[in-house]
Formats: C-alpha cells, structure tokens, sequence
C-alpha cells in the first residue's frame, strides 16, 4: 500500500511505507495511562492558531491530508471537525481500474489574522519508477467568520490564490524530475502569535533542500507575505552575496532560507531555525524571544531600539542568517542572532533598512543586546518545536532525516528568562514524548498559564519503518494535555 511522508524541514517530500511491530516503550506507559483512541491520526507537522476579523476567539487548525479544525477552548479531547466542500479539494483517491489519483492531500496549514491558508499537493503514479509522486502543488485561502452558534463559518469558501500558485509551478518545473520533487523547497509559515492582531504569514519558494541537489536558476526565489489575495507583498530576498534594495517591494530583507518568523514589539523576526518563539499571551505584548539551535535554546530581552547609522549605499551582506523588518520612524526594534551556536547576537553585522528620511540605513553595533541565557539539551537533540508557558519551555526534537530524541523543559523566572539546564517534567510528557519519537510541533492555547494547568498539544512522528524505528503507527498524531486530567494523551 503507497503512503506518502511529507517532511517539514527544507524538502517538501519523502516517501516511506509503514508496517506493523511490538513498541516496547509504550508498553511501560500503559501501565502507567491507559492510551486513548486517536482521533487525529498521520503526519502533523504543525497546529495553528486563528480567531475571525473581530473577535479574539481562538480555533486551532492542522492538516493530516485534511483540514481539521476545533475550538481552542474545548477542555477535552476529540472535537475536531473536518472541512469539506467550499472549495476545498477532495481527497485523494486511487483507482486501481484506470491507474490513476484524484484529490490533493493537504499537508501545511498557517494563519494572519483574516485568512487561513491550506498548501495541498496532488499525487501521480510514475510508471517509469513505479513510485507514488507529487506533482502540482497550490496554495488555498479562507476568510473564515465567526457564525451565530459560536464555531466558524466557511461560507465564504476557499479559494486558490493564483499569483503563488503560478510562481511555483514555474519554480517546481525547473527541478530535476528523477527527485520526483524531493528536492523542492516550499515552506508555508506563520507569527502563530496568540494575540489575533500580531499574526502574519508568508510562504517561501525555493532556498535550501536537503538533496544535493539545487535549482542554481534563482528567478523564481521569492518569500510573501500573504493577505489572502491574489496580490501577495513580494519581500525583498537576501543571500549571502550582495543584495541590492529594490524599492517596489516591501521594506523587508528575507533570507531565503528563512524558517520562522514571530511579532515582537512592532515587527517581524524572521529566522533560519524552526518555530522561534516569545513569552507573548492573549492579553500581554512579548519581553522575551527564544530561538533554538541545534542542541541550544536561547533566550534575549527585548530593548525598544537600537541607534541608527543612515547612509545612501543601497547594498548590504546580511551573511545569510536572518532578516529585518523596518519600523516608519526609523527605528529597529527586532534583533538578530545566529543560526546553530545562538550564541548572542551578530556583532557588526549590519542589517539594512529604509528610514523615515528615506535613505538607507543599518543597525548599529553599539548597545547590541548579548544572549541571557544558553541552554544546552542533550546532545543529537535538534529542536524543531516550542511552547511557551509561564513557567517553563517545552522543547520538541527531531528532524527530517533523523530520529528524535523526545521532549525537554526548561524552566523560566519571573521575566522569563530561561535557566541555563534543562528540568524534570511534573507530568508524564518525557515518558509519552521520548526516543525514537520526534515531535515535529507543540502549542499551548493558554501561554499565561503554567504547564500543569494550561492546555497543551504535540504531533508525533517517527522516520523509517515500524520496525525499524521501534514504534507503533498508533502513536503517530496529535497528543493532548487537559489540566482537568493531568496527564498526556492521544487526542
């Protein structure tokens, strides 16, 4: 039986075929929690928020070939609702008669605070391989609102968004076709800000890929930012070379194999790690911004604005790390930092913005905020997720070529700063989230709370075989956290 693996790293695609065994590790949870039915099975590579225009109510989003969707507050497990009709594709299908598919699989959800975006992908049989292939990919938009019985009304429909998905029909066509795709660079991202005004997102063409091989053709290298519409913001695009400013787009510098992206202050920071993240709530702006490197989390406290040098030279080496969002008046109020030793901000490395004066300018390198704190998790631990709570960090690990090494936590004072080891968990989530396990997102709906009483969920994932890695296909999926439980469970 053909499955498909959809990886969230670089690449867009992988393909992996499962079967049955014997996971001896959650044999011992058991006896320590009777393991629910899942109700929300497959590869989950992220759960997003959404609240309709006018309304601060939270409804969480993801995609597992689908587009399920539940409300925020619901304090139990199940609950999910899929979406069907309005726009949206069928699901895939096959038919053994004529050898062929029909449907999209739906496979990366994101949010800003009108739309929700879907990015779907349609199989085909290659007969020459005899492998299962993606082919066409596009990218979907709803103007979701708040109906009379308080849950979400589609009415309105869903709709392609034609600008981006003619860009990457362009992009995908001048890639290798013996990758079958593996080698595309499509990423869909989001802020996830859990204020509903604070929430934007963007997707990226093109950039890294994790196969050797690359499109060195670099026209159809963009990154936008979406409103829903068939007139998406094209941001300006750095690399490691020099980048001249091109004044019809948007006064942002993107790297172009940017990751991430969270609202601070009055900006956007983008990054070329996975999910960075803040200690914003649903009532308070963020104080703190974490971002994660390899085998470290790292912490920086936010300052109002960095002095300013402006200058006419229209070109800067951003050195390919990350990019900058610039405010009207003039001034930065976002920092940057480094992609694997997050360490502490860049020294001298100047990032280019256009003032209120109209001439050009860059960061200056006086009163650059140092790192407050390093943490350091156990080693061959990538982080690829985080939830924030008020009292702690919850630390996913993982990647797309590698197994996981399950769940940290890292504790946080009273400003949130992160200590400098990680900490034992009070509930059983390092037992359900362990090793081989990778666990590609996590969310907390309440991120005021403490983890013990707010409402938290994971998706877990696993490379390979069953057999191969150790696991079971029933624990891959989405995992819930109630506090009227008070343990972890599958949703």
């Amino acid at each position: 039986m053909k499955k498909f693996f959809i990886s969230v790293f670089f690449a867009l695609f992988l393909l992996f075929s499962f079967t049955g065994c014997y996971d001896a590790v959650f044999q011992a949870i058991r006896t320590e929690v009777e393991l629910s039915e899942s109700t929300v099975t497959g590869f989950v590579n992220g759960i997003v928020r959404f609240s309709p225009e006018g309304s601060t109510k939270q409804f969480l989003f993801l995609a597992n070939g689908v587009i399920q969707v539940k409300d925020a507050t619901i304090d139990s497990s199940g609950y999910w609702y899929e979406l069907s009709g309005l726009g949206l594709p069928s699901k895939v299908t096959y038919s053994y008669y004529d050898g062929s598919f029909s449907g999209e699989h739906i496979f990366k959800m994101a949010a800003d605070d009108k739309y929700v975006y879907a990015l779907s992908y349609a199989p085909y049989y290659d007969e020459d391989k005899s492998r299962n292939v993606p082919k066409n990919l596009y990218l979907y938009a709803c103007k979701p609102t708040l109906g009379a019985s308080g849950f979400l009304d589609f009415s309105s429909g869903w709709h392609r968004v034609a600008v981006i998905n003619d860009r990457i029909l362009k992009y995908v066509n001048l890639l290798d076709s013996s990758y079958y795709n593996m080698n595309a660079s499509i990423h869909l991202f989001c802020t996830n800000a859990p204020k509903p005004e604070h929430r934007k997102a963007y997707i990226r063409i093109a950039g890294s890929s994790p196969y050797s091989y690359s499109v060195l053709n670099e026209t159809y290298w963009a990154v936008y930012e979406l409103n829903g519409k068939d007139d998406p913001v094209l941001l300006n695009c750095a690399s490691q070379a020099e980048l001249t400013y091109d004044e019809t787009k948007k006064d942002v510098f993107v790297n172009k194999n940017v990751l991430g992206a969270v609202w601070f202050k009055d900006g956007v920071l983008f990054t070329t790690t996975m999910n960075p993240a803040t200690n914003e709530t649903l009532t308070a702006d963020p104080t703190q911004v974490y971002i994660a490197g390899q085998f470290n989390l790292a912490g920086y406290a936010l300052l109002n604005s960095f002095s300013l040098t402006t200058y006419n030279d229209a070109s800067v080496n951003l050195e390919g790390k990350v990019a900058v969002y610039s405010k009207t008046d003039g001034s930065i109020v976002f920092y940057e930092g480094t992609v694997n030793t997050i360490k502490a901000y860049l020294a001298g490395m100047s990032a280019m913005f256009k003032g209120s004066d109209g001439n050009y300018g860059t960061l200056a390198t006086v009163g650059m905020p140092d790192c407050i704190s390093t943490t350091v998790i156990a080693s061959s631990s990538t982080i690829c997720s985080m939830a924030v709570c008020s009292d702690a960090i919850l630390l996913g690990t993982g990647s797309f070529r590698s197994s996981g090494n399950g769940i940290f936590k890292v504790t946080l004072d009273s400003v949130g700063t992160p200590a400098n080891t990680t900490a034992n968990f009070a509930t059983n989530a390092d037992s359900v989230m362990t090793k081989p396990y990778i666990v590609r997102s996590l969310l907390n709906v309440y991120p005021e709370r403490k983890e013990v009483e707010t409402i938290l969920y994971s998706s877990m994932d696993f490379i390979y075989t069953e057999s191969t890695a150790g696991t079971t296909i029933e624990n891959r999926g989405v995992w819930s956290y109630y506090p009227s439980k008070l343990e972890w469970n599958r949703e």
